[in-house]
């Protein structure tokens, strides 16, 4: 490859094409001479990489260097994992206002993901998005008080922010009672239509009909330097459309006031298919320029896209005294004094600067794993090893009760990298067996390049394994107790040392007879 070859891949738009390919499906032409590891930067941040990896998993495989590909996987897996809870959370919120006879409509998320790519997870959703009747938002209140959902910001009829925790790791929920935001209030956007549908096992209402693409539009032109996965969204539902459904779309957007936000969204799509071939126009559409991307502030934007000088107004007069405070003079005060210290100061845009060595925020700890995943024993022994290599720990369950009372069992274990100075007496090692079973127990010497150990609560020491064979070292246990660091002596138990005592003496009946 010539220097200029090489220059070109090194730019982070000629990256973002790469991105937008992978996550599109279309990356035959991707090779081992790219800037993987800001090509990464670049689909993480812009919330590509779960979908990317769906679509483009043997491409990553092939050309990426092996640790940016395990980096992929792992974000692969944590936006799987994490879509599983939420749609547990999604599920009993649901169930129980059913119990209410409350009618909730999930928006976007989950059934968003399985409607336009085959599966629910592959969305990295920042939150749970419900609408709920404006009447019914009092009784929804309490259905989410009464499941352990926090209240965190807003007030009937706007949105409100609910927030739960579940194993360290804090879940959203957005209760709406309008399908655009507070500073499209004056619109006339009706309720939206609902159809029951199957999204990962669980029956939910969900968002359907003509006026998806529309709130999609206006969601969109909503934030502020919005991730490429909603223009994606957006482009895979447009294409899907047949002539007919655009037509309702574009009559449904015009009836509501949103029919510029509509051409504005069809705009960005059609950008991205030349974007990701590194079309210079198509990507400065997207705000990619110099190292990163830009964005103007969400307001103009709505102002540009308003159908009529009256709705400019309105939408400026919202934007000043949102009408959650107007009235409220206290409540405006503190609106303000919060925008000048973080809102008004980017009312110019916002930025996003990409990195192309930047592994710090792609790291396991970052992605919160909520829920754990079902793998046979091969898979659990790849996916464990990929991650320890890869100078991360990923947290295992231990079923078994060989190292009680230190590990309980069911116990999730974290399991890290072998530390530098190796492995020593007393370490909780993560190792394969002869017969190429993984076992978790303590160490009970260690040298010439072999480690025997023993489980807390066996009687047997273990055949000798040698150091090649070790996956990780067990560093921390998390039970119903919370979690706590793994001691390097075994913890004492008068169970556990009865339970002992009787082994050894059936043990030693057995041998007299």
């Amino acid at each position: 490859m010539d220097r200029a070859a090489s220059a070109s891949v090194e730019r982070p738009d000629a990256a973002a094409g790469l991105a937008l390919r992978l996550a599109l499906g279309t990356a035959r032409g991707a090779s081992g001479a790219a800037d993987w590891h800001r090509v990464f930067d670049i689909a993480s941040r812009e919330l590509l990489a779960p979908l990317a990896w769906l679509r483009s998993g043997r491409a990553i495989r092939t050309h990426a260097p092996p640790e940016v590909a395990r980096a992929w996987r792992r974000a692969g897996l944590a936006a799987h994992l994490r879509g599983q809870q939420q749609l547990d959370l999604l599920r009993d919120a649901t169930a129980r206002f059913r119990e209410l006879g409350l009618d909730a409509v999930v928006l976007k998320g989950l059934p968003l993901g399985e409607t336009l790519y085959g599966d629910p997870f592959v969305r990295c959703c920042a939150d749970i998005d419900l609408f709920v009747p404006a009447p019914d938002r009092a009784r929804a209140t309490a259905a989410l008080r009464s499941l352990g959902w926090r209240h965190v910001d807003g007030s009937p009829p706007w949105h409100e922010t609910w927030t739960i925790w579940r194993d360290d790791t804090a879940f959203h929920l957005e209760l709406h009672s309008s399908l655009v935001s507070d500073h499209l209030a004056h619109l006339p956007v009706g309720a939206p239509t609902a159809v029951t549908t199957t999204v990962g096992g669980e029956t939910l209402r969900a968002h359907a009909g003509a006026f998806v693409a529309p709130y999609l539009a206006a969601h969109l032109a909503t934030h502020q330097l919005p991730p490429l996965l909603w223009i994606v969204d957006f482009a895979t539902l447009w294409q899907r459309s047949s002539a007919d459904a655009r037509a309702r779309s574009e009559h449904a957007a015009h009836v509501a006031g949103l029919g510029r936000y509509l051409a504005w969204a069809r705009e960005r799509a059609t950008s991205l298919e030349r974007a990701s071939r590194g079309d210079a126009s198509a990507l400065g559409a997207l705000g990619f320029a110099g190292k990163g991307r830009n964005d103007i502030h969400s307001i103009w934007r709505h102002v540009a896209l308003a159908a009529t000088v009256s709705d400019k107004a309105r939408v400026l007069a919202a934007f000043l005294v949102p009408r959650p405070v107007r009235g409220d003079i206290r409540a405006f005060a503190r609106l303000t004094a919060a925008r000048l210290r973080t809102r008004m100061r980017s009312l110019a845009g916002a930025s996003r600067e990409y990195g192309s060595r930047q592994f710090a925020d792609h790291s396991p700890e970052r992605w919160a794993i909520g829920r754990s995943l079902r793998l046979d024993r091969a898979e659990l022994v790849t996916l464990t090893g990929d991650v320890v290599r890869a100078g991360g720990a990923v947290w295992v369950r231990a079923p078994g009760g060989s190292m009680m009372p230190t590990i309980p069992r069911g116990s999730l274990v974290r399991i890290d990298p072998v530390p530098d100075e190796g492995i020593a007496k007393g370490d909780v090692a993560l190792a394969l067996a002869a017969d190429g079973e993984p076992v978790l127990h303590r160490v009970v010497s260690a040298s010439d390049g072999w480690i025997t150990t023993r489980g807390d609560g066996a009687i047997h020491i273990d055949p000798p394994v040698p150091f090649t064979r070790v996956i990780g070292v067990a560093t921390s246990v998390r039970d119903a107790e919370g979690e706590r660091p793994l001691p390097r002596r075994a913890r004492r138990s008068m169970a556990i040392t009865v339970l002992k005592l009787r082994r050894r003496v059936e043990r030693v009946v057995r041998r007299a007879r």
